[in-house]
């Protein structure tokens, strides 16, 4: 399992710029570390028991939670810390970006024979959930463009998860080899799809383990955003993984009834509206061939969780630019997904350990 970072489309920070990034994932360590741990303090020791004696009962949920956390100033100081550590976290890689952009733009067009394909489409509408805000805070949001042939939107993005990551020389692939490698070739050893569909693919880090992992498919990744899929085929590229990228909405697609054996995302549908998830699973069902399989993974939902964990969670809503998480996590997906036709005894929802230690979620759907 290849997992070191060797691709040449990754911006490269100078001292200073590297300065800066070592001391925002410094910081994010110690948010995520010490301070979550202070502030489940705040909360068992001060919040909770003043909670249970106004109220003869305990929180029942994460809103009331979130009520009292806010009288608390360490609540309001580590939600400050938070916000502030994210937008440095983007700062620091939109400067080493903007510092090295032509030559990355060049990089990237500096193909010989191409593996895999990019197709874009100018006349694609983007939705305006996706541009009403900057997603996860990122500047300019996942779909801007700035210049001919930009790739700006997707170095930003590689380069602010490198920035974020406590592994930092990771390919950053980890959902998508949990996929493969503790579900579907566990439950389906024999399974050998010809074609694979990644929706929401953003730069393709979880779509390349299906290449290594089915040698023989054809792998699909769709997005919407074109600098996204430029730096994406070109990362691809880099790495020598054959993968075809086209800008479109996973909503709708123009691929033909039945396309193919496997249909994945990763982390994409907290990223859109609930009306848009249903659309999402209908095209799913639409694009499986017989005897194929889909699988949708994110985040833990919050039925998963515990009432504290939830409010923690629900920080992505409230504070971090991410205005479908919660909405997301509270659906009932199997219902959803019935509702795209497929049958009750076809669906499994289960939570798989990633090798970081986290838990994700996934729901999977057949056509067998």
């Amino acid at each position: 399992m290849n997992t070191k970072l060797t691709h040449s489309m990754l911006p490269q920070a100078n001292h200073d710029e590297l300065a800066r990034q070592n001391f925002v994932r410094s910081l994010r360590n110690y948010l995520s570390s010490k301070m979550r741990h202070d502030l489940k303090l705040v909360y068992e020791e001060t919040v909770k028991p003043q909670f249970e004696k106004e109220n003869q009962r305990s929180p029942k949920n994460r809103y009331e939670i979130r009520q009292g956390m806010q009288q608390q100033q360490y609540y309001k100081w580590y939600s400050s810390c938070k916000r502030t550590t994210q937008e440095m976290m983007w700062e620091s890689a939109v400067t080493t970006v903007e510092r090295q952009l032509p030559e990355l733009v060049e990089r990237a067009k500096d193909e010989a024979v191409p593996l895999g394909t990019l197709t874009l489409n100018p006349e694609l509408k983007i939705p305006t959930y996706q541009t009403a805000v900057d997603t996860h805070c990122m500047p300019g949001g996942y779909n801007g463009e700035y210049t001919q042939d930009d790739i700006s939107a997707g170095a930003i993005y590689d380069f602010g998860v490198h920035i974020a990551m406590r592994n930092p020389e990771s390919l950053r692939d980890v959902r998508g080899q949990t996929v493969i490698h503790k579900f579907l070739k566990q439950q389906y050893p024999n399974f050998q799809p010809t074609k694979i569909l990644d929706m929401g693919c953003t730069v393709g880090a979880n779509t390349l383990p299906y290449v290594d992992a089915y040698p023989n498919a054809e792998v699909y990744g769709i997005d919407l955003a074109p600098a996204i899929l430029r730096y994406g085929h070109a990362r691809a590229e880099s790495l020598g993984k054959r993968v075809h990228f086209s800008q479109q909405n996973a909503e709708k697609t123009n691929f033909p009834d039945e396309s193919f054996d496997l249909v994945v995302s990763h982390i994409f549908l907290h990223e859109i509206p609930v009306p848009a998830i249903r659309n999402v699973f209908r095209e799913s069902y639409r694009l499986l061939a017989p005897g194929g399989i889909m699988i949708h993974q994110d985040a833990r939902l919050y039925r998963h969780l515990d009432l504290y964990t939830a409010f923690l969670y629900d920080e992505e809503t409230t504070n971090n630019n991410e205005p479908f998480w919660s909405a997301m996590r509270d659906l009932d997906l199997v219902a959803v997904a019935r509702e795209a036709g497929f049958s009750r005894d076809s669906l499994i929802e289960t939570l798989l350990e990633q090798n970081n230690g986290r838990q994700s979620f996934i729901i999977v759907g057949t056509n067998i």
